[in-house]
């Protein structure tokens, strides 16, 4: 919110919706909020939170189509009354969120018992498609591209092997392919790299993700910011570099030559933030 600075006059977008936290901070400033996100339990649990109010705009699609919505909502096509102003702010916060991961049956976590779906929304294959159906070296390429995991060979190769035996379905059935294929001391982490690597690949998040940073910073008041949570090397980096190739363009200036990171204390007061990365740019006048 620091980053962002709402003012009671502005108009913020909220692309990664959730539980609606931060569409709940930026409510309290006064100011208007447009909040995107593909999972239609996320929209249903925020109508209900929220009610009826006429500043929250909740729009059931993935962040992708935010160039789309908003292009068009500036422009007056839906309905002329539903013109909008230029945002003056932009927040992107990255991967599942708390809500997904306490109240969704997905397969998003490897502690809780669940079908190996992942996906944000209905449309498309599922993180159990990928496994049973494609080749041993196109898993490989997933574990290491998404999750940078160093033993995906050798994981990529039992999952074949599991699978010819019986479909994997479930995160148990995926939990007991890294068991019995890695050491005690590595399986937590690993555990935490295979699924991330899954969901990002389920949910095509990189590609998605530079896209509409493209595609939403010309559309930015002067002096709009944009602010990006990232959780993990992949999203950061991506994040830097098009911010990067936006600033040599002119389009923005940045405001972090580093990424912000939490300290000990919010850690402690929310573990989830440990691996919290944040950076922001700014449109000029």
């Amino acid at each position: 919110m620091q980053w962002l600075q709402p003012r009671p006059d502005g108009l913020y977008v909220d692309g990664t919706l959730g539980g609606g936290g931060h569409t709940a901070e930026l409510l309290k400033t006064g100011a208007r909020v447009i909040a995107f996100d593909a999972d239609e339990e996320a929209i249903r649990h925020c109508r209900e939170r929220f009610g009826e109010n006429e500043k929250l705009t909740l729009v059931h699609a993935n962040f992708e189509s935010m160039p789309e919505v908003l292009q068009g909502r500036l422009q007056g096509d839906i309905q002329p009354h539903d013109r909008i102003q230029h945002p003056d702010g932009i927040l992107f916060d990255l991967g599942v969120s708390s809500f997904q991961f306490d109240h969704h049956q997905r397969g998003f976590s490897y502690r809780m018992q669940a079908p190996l779906d992942m996906r944000f929304s209905p449309d498309g294959q599922t993180a159990a498609d990928i496994l049973n159906t494609s080749t041993a070296e196109e898993i490989v390429h997933v574990l290491k591209s998404y999750g940078e995991e160093p033993m995906a060979r050798r994981l990529a190769e039992a999952i074949v092997q599991r699978r010819s035996l019986a479909a994997l379905r479930t995160t148990a059935d995926l939990r007991d392919v890294v068991i019995q294929s890695i050491p005690p001391q590595h399986q937590p982490k690993t555990m935490a790299r295979v699924f991330q690597a899954l969901r990002i690949a389920t949910n095509i998040e990189l590609e998605r993700l530079e896209a509409v940073l493209k595609g939403v910073a010309p559309l930015l008041a002067p002096y709009g910011r944009i602010v990006v949570m990232s959780y993990h090397s992949l999203e950061d980096r991506i994040v830097k570099t098009v911010f990067k190739e936006l600033a040599d363009k002119g389009i923005v200036n940045l405001l972090t030559k580093k990424p912000i990171e939490p300290d000990r204390e919010e850690i402690a007061k929310n573990p989830r933030s440990r691996s919290a990365r944040l950076r922001v740019c700014e449109r000029p006048l």
